[in-house]
């Protein structure tokens, strides 16, 4: 039998809530999203503000993390290193996009996170406070 840790309801409840606030007093509307260990949303807020495809990419962005084991703006840079693109991988809902953060547990991926709607620099820095506000760390995976 198989035991998976995953991030569930609660956790992307809590996490979600701490970083809207954050968003909001940063006066920034954004939209992030929370996935289980398999990519799949758990949860996701689109702030007042936020256009509806920025939902859509952080939703992208928290699933290529948990997917693949690392942040997106790891992957981009690994994609780069190696030669390879996006369409190497044959799934239209992977994305490089910054601002995707893998959740890690004990070693292992138990979900992911995405964030959207920033700079560059803010979609990072916020996904990293949604992570925390969840109660983990976030990785340079």
């Amino acid at each position: 039998m198989i035991t998976l840790d995953s991030l569930g309801l609660p956790e992307a409840q809590k996490g979600l809530s701490a970083t809207v606030t954050e968003a909001e007093r940063r006066g920034r509307p954004m939209s992030f999203a929370v996935v289980d260990c398999h990519g799949e949303l758990v949860a996701a807020a689109r702030m007042d503000g936020s256009h509806a495809r920025v939902l859509k990419h952080a939703i992208r962005k928290a699933y290529t993390a948990a997917n693949y084991g690392r942040n997106t703006l790891i992957f981009k840079q690994q994609l780069a290193e190696s030669d390879r693109s996006l369409g190497d991988w044959g799934d239209p809902n992977v994305t490089t996009l910054q601002g995707g953060l893998v959740v890690k547990s004990g070693g292992k991926v138990v979900g992911g996170v995405g964030s959207g709607g920033g700079t560059l620099e803010l979609d990072e820095e916020m996904g990293r406070f949604l992570v925390r506000a969840m109660g983990f760390q976030p990785t340079e995976d």
